[in-house]
């Protein structure tokens, strides 16, 4: 009777297999790799245009509501203190109040590019997400600053032209926004914020996913006026611009199981392997390799040939996928995660492999005779 192998002589046949294998080690290293980065790099970019269309749509204005009076007639308007104190509350972000007036204005050295100028509270730069200047503003969208001509900083004469005919000059700094977050009627106007009070015609609210529902209630009772008719809250975009459900995209997406068809390449390829090299197997049970030990033999060198590869793999797939313009932190987290789930399921069927019968030379020999 042949003594059983101990675990750690097992562990020390396996490894010292991943090193004589030569070519063939090296065949199955390179194989991991090319899963782990073919595979990582794809699902990169994939999740990569996938969050960026999201974005795009945040940005313009996914989660913002356009507060309006729900009635024409001429007094109807928003309360300016209601609507500014809704920056204070739990899951809006930002909020400001905005009046379309009269007026028009324009850089004094481009008489030609007059817009109307929409007062605004200052509550419009937490909106946007920019630092107030320490001298009076006015926030120009980057659409308008390419036509007028105006730069980022820039002090700025505006001349303005009231209903009257009368015009006066205003020394302010320009504030360069992007208007796609607002409505048309706002975006292609000068925004003036200073301490406006009584009543405006719009309020703007800014919010996230998971409070724009509540949001989108909690600002019409907010905003109800003395005449307790609820203003109308629109969303500045009805429903997605893209005509796209980006969880579902997400989750629907053509790599999302890819780390399947890598593992399942791998085994197929183990399994070959060593199907090639049963005559191997045959000795070492005839030596006394009992199906523990045959497990253990096999993922040290499993383990020693996937870690060279999965390393070298997932380098090259974070490297490349970077380089190709995916981003940082979906890359990081996609090829980590689809390297982790391929290399895990693999190594399932690499024990499988393992615990299947081996013959001993004898019982080779017998079915040969």
């Amino acid at each position: 009777m042949t003594r059983a192998w101990p675990d750690l002589l097992a562990v020390r046949e396996g490894a010292e297999n991943a090193r004589a294998g030569r070519r063939s080690s090296l065949l199955l290293s390179v194989s991991v790799a090319m899963v782990v980065c073919v595979i990582g790099v794809a699902s990169a970019m994939e999740v990569s245009t996938i969050v960026r269309a999201e974005q795009r749509w945040i940005d313009d204005g996914a989660f913002v509501f356009v507060v309006e009076p729900a009635s024409t007639d001429a007094g109807a308007a928003i309360d300016v203190r209601r609507c500014d104190a809704l920056s204070q509350v739990d899951g809006i972000d930002a909020a400001f109040s905005a009046d379309v007036t009269d007026t028009t204005g324009g850089p004094d050295w481009a008489p030609g590019t007059e817009a109307t100028v929409t007062r605004v509270s200052p509550g419009a730069y937490d909106f946007f997400c920019l630092t107030p200047p320490s001298r009076p503003g006015v926030l120009v969208s980057v659409d308008s600053a390419t036509t007028s001509g105006i730069g980022a900083g820039e002090a700025v004469r505006f001349v303005m032209h009231d209903r009257g005919g009368s015009s006066y000059p205003a020394d302010v700094v320009a504030v360069l926004f992007d208007g796609a977050s607002v409505a048309e009627r706002l975006s292609g106007t000068y925004l003036l914020p200073d301490a406006i009070s009584g009543s405006s015609s719009q309020c703007y609210v800014r919010t996230d996913p998971a409070h724009a529902d509540a949001v989108k209630s909690y600002v019409a009772d907010a905003l109800t006026g003395e005449t307790d008719v609820p203003p109308l809250v629109i969303p500045r975009l009805a429903d997605s611009a893209y005509r796209t459900d980006f969880a579902d995209a997400y989750e629907s997406r053509t790599l999302a199981f890819g780390w399947a068809l890598g593992s399942a390449l791998l085994v197929l390829l183990w399994s070959t392997a060593q199907w090639t090299r049963r005559g191997r197997e045959a000795i070492y049970a005839t030596f006394g390799v009992h199906a523990r030990a045959r497990v253990l033999m096999h993922l040290a060198e499993w383990g020693t040939l996937s870690g060279v590869g999965a390393v070298w793999g997932w380098a090259t797939a974070v490297c490349l996928a970077i380089g190709l313009g995916a981003d940082t932190r979906v890359s990081l987290v996609h090829i980590t995660a689809h390297a982790v789930a391929a290399l895990a399921t693999a190594t399932g069927g690499v024990v499988l492999v393992a615990l299947f019968p081996a013959r001993t030379l004898l019982e080779a020999l017998k079915d040969r005779s």
